[in-house]
């Protein structure tokens, strides 16, 4: 083989090498460039890695707003039950709620409150012994434990009003009685009566479940008072409250005097 040869074949086998080495220019699949089949790629990547971005963003947005939205409708829902209760306090003051005040104080044994619709001092002053201040504070709370009441009817002018109501306590003719016997037979065996065991006396009948209720409907007298509805206290109120006390004070009266 002579060197011309030898030289043509050294050629040959480098262009083949490089043939290989080179990176193919076309798709085999496509038969499109492969270098801007490569740029494509990338920036269809960049696409959807931009799209997946926005799409996590657009989630993180969304839940930012519900949580924005819950916290606002929280607070709509508050100021709305704060109206309502603020129209609730502000609603007028009627003859009706004045009545069931003075009642709900005086079942509660809350009598400082019980002047803030109606002098309790004349309430009680028909009996010297439900007005002693040496009663005690379970003793006074007995007195009204029981009460109960339902309103059935209400007149109302400018100035004064009428509550037509049905009011139920002890029967308190029958606790006057049991008292007065349990006292007379301490004072006939010569023993003495002292102020605290008169109350004593008095508590056991208060609490004594045998006694029952006696239910009396009477009409409530009120009048209006620096814009304020007052219970004008009066016998058939008393009476009503203390059902049958008067009744028993009379009853001893008459065998006091006779």
């Amino acid at each position: 083989m002579g060197k011309e040869e030898k030289v043509e074949n050294t050629k040959k086998v480098e262009e083949v090498k490089k043939e290989k080495v080179e990176e193919p220019k076309f798709s085999k699949v496509t038969g499109k460039d492969l270098k801007k089949e490569t740029e494509m790629d990338k920036i269809e990547n960049k696409k959807e890695k931009k799209t997946k971005s926005d799409k996590n963003e657009n989630k993180e947005k969304e839940k930012g707003n519900k949580k924005v939205g819950y916290w606002v409708g929280g607070i709509v829902l508050l100021l709305i039950v704060l109206a309502i209760v603020t129209a609730l306090i502000l609603l007028p003051e009627t003859p009706e709620k004045t009545v069931d005040g003075m009642l709900n104080t005086l079942k509660n044994a809350d009598f400082e409150s019980v002047n803030k619709y109606v002098n309790y001092d004349e309430i009680v002053n028909e009996s010297e012994m439900l007005k002693n201040s040496t009663m005690d504070q379970e003793t006074q709370s007995l007195l009204f434990d029981k009460l109960s009441w339902k309103v059935l009817n209400t007149s109302k002018q400018e100035e004064t009003a009428s509550v037509e109501v049905e009011i139920t306590n002890k029967d308190f003719a029958k606790i006057i009685s049991n008292y007065t016997q349990e006292a007379l037979k301490i004072a006939f065996s010569g023993q003495s009566f002292t102020q605290e065991e008169q109350n004593n006396k008095l508590k056991e009948q208060l609490k004594n479940e045998q006694i029952g209720t006696k239910t009396v409907t009477t009409t409530v007298q009120l009048t209006k008072q620096d814009g304020k509805w007052k219970v004008q206290s009066d016998e058939n109120l008393v009476n009503a409250l203390l059902p049958g006390l008067q009744e028993a004070i009379n009853s001893l009266n008459s065998i006091l005097n006779g």
